[in-house]
């Protein structure tokens, strides 16, 4: 995944460049300007978007925008660069592309709207092209300081927030623009625009990412595998040994709401339903020592498998999901001796409602007695599934994975330590394991995995639809 992801969130601001090849001049004389100025006008007519400020200058074109839908910026974007390069090269006699590739953008929270446009309307005088930014003509200083209006121009709210006349909103606009520079602030809108993380706060960029479960802020490399083993087993608050002396008035409800997971990062899964997991989301190897197979469910935010209502958003739900708030362990006493635990703080435990643990005499009520039994068979198949993981992984086929956006110095890995089957390696394994493989169906078990690694995508799509 090279690409970087675009985020849409309703009715927030982008900041958005454009930049020429090679530092190209896009525009060689006035007639250039006016060219690419007329289409910004038509386009903009036709496919809405509120351009709240922009500016050209000779080698880019850089602007504040707020999207009507998920989709205005990229069409807006194609629409504009594609007729200006047909204009360009005929009018210069030239061939091939003039831009360096796909418009770069981000977020912008509205407590830096009135910085970024700033930023955007100083850049003339900055770049030495002209000694004040409102000699220069092709920007929208002329609209939001100087009064002169033009259609291109849609006022942000927060511009229309300066006041009720557009002689005060000038006045106070003026005071912003003339204020004294932060340098650091500058920078920091700078450097998120070209790394296309989030131009804003702290807590703005963490209630994004709990709105649309994907993570927006710089990330490390590395393979942060002990964070995301307790990410793993998060839904768990405070398991304990299910007791019928100290539990005997305890009762378990049904589970209807599966909000206790939302935190879960991967969920474990076991053999027998890597395919009917692997149907809805992508199944992966652990980078352990002692490698399992888990089901991605997160791009480094929320997990995007429980939608707001708290469902699991494809038909079947995983086997570790559904066996919560019980647990099972080995004593440390003997490995072989097996306990029930359960998770005391759950918001399906209750003392008062819900279906009985135990009986009068103390003997495990039938609720209790098919939590064990789903508990022990899926204890079983996890040691299977262990034991299959195992054997791939010996057998030297995994290769290191991750889910990143963006490439070199704007590389954003969103997902790490994780392990898939390199198809070259499985088929280079002898005829004699390729066949012990068939027999005992860990082919069929690679051939889901495989499958399911398209559903990365889907992962990526899910989060542009909670987004929207």
């Amino acid at each position: 995944m090279a690409r970087k992801v675009r985020i849409f969130v309703e009715d927030t601001a982008q900041h958005i460049v454009l930049k020429s090849i090679n530092s190209l001049t896009l525009f060689k004389d006035a007639p250039d300007y006016g060219a690419f100025m007329a289409l910004l006008q038509v386009i903009n007519e036709k496919i809405e978007i509120d351009i709240h400020a922009y500016v050209l200058m000779p080698t880019y074109f850089e602007f504040v925008t707020t999207p009507l839908d998920q989709e205005s910026i990229s069409k807006f974007m194609q629409s504009l660069g594609r007729q200006y390069v047909m204009y360009f090269n005929k009018k210069y006699h030239r061939k091939g592309t003039l831009w360096e590739g796909r418009y770069k953008s981000s977020l912008v929270e509205n407590a830096y709207i009135f910085d970024t446009m700033r930023y955007i309307e100083t850049l003339p005088s900055s770049e030495g092209l002209v000694n004040d930014s409102t000699q220069y003509l092709y920007s929208s200083v002329h609209n939001n300081l100087l009064n002169q209006k033009n259609k291109i121009i849609t006022p942000h709210k927060q511009y229309k927030g300066l006041g009720y006349t557009d002689e005060e909103r000038l006045r106070r606009y003026s005071q912003i623009f003339y204020a004294k520079i932060n340098a650091q602030k500058e920078n920091f809108i700078v450097t998120c625009l070209e790394k296309q993380l989030v131009t804003g706060s702290p807590e703005f960029i963490q209630k994004l990412e709990k709105l649309i479960g994907v993570t927006l802020g710089a990330k490390t490399r590395g393979r942060p595998r002990k964070k995301q083993k307790q990410q793993g087993k998060s839904m768990y608050k405070k398991l304990v040994v299910l007791d019928k002396n100290n539990h005997k008035e305890l009762k378990v409800n049904p589970m209807t709401d599966l909000n206790f997971a939302k935190t879960s990062a991967f969920v474990p899964v076991i053999a027998n339903e890597v395919a009917l997991v692997g149907a809805g989301f992508p199944i992966v190897f652990t980078a352990d020592e002692k490698p399992s197979l888990v089901s991605l469910v997160s791009l480094g935010g929320d997990s995007l498998a429980i939608n707001q209502e708290g469902k699991w958003i494809t038909s079947y739900v995983p086997s570790f999901i559904r066996k919560y708030p019980f647990s099972i362990a080995s004593t440390k006493e003997n490995p072989d001796q097996k306990v029930i635990l359960i998770d005391e703080e759950s918001a399906l435990v209750s003392n008062t409602q819900g279906n009985q643990l135990f009986l009068e005499d103390g003997e495990q009520s039938e609720t209790l007695q098919n939590a064990v039994k789903f508990l022990t068979s899926h204890e079983t198949q996890m040691v299977i599934t262990q034991n299959v993981a195992k054997a791939i992984s010996d057998s030297g086929i995994l290769e290191d994975r991750e889910i990143a956006v963006g490439e070199g110095d704007e590389k954003q890995i969103l997902v790490n330590g994780f392990k898939v089957v390199d198809k070259k390696k499985l088929n280079a394994l002898s005829d004699d394991i390729l066949a012990d493989w068939v027999r005992k169906g860990i082919i069929s078990l690679i051939d889901a995995h495989l499958k399911s690694l398209d559903h990365i995508e889907t992962l990526f799509k899910i989060a542009q639809q909670r987004q929207s």
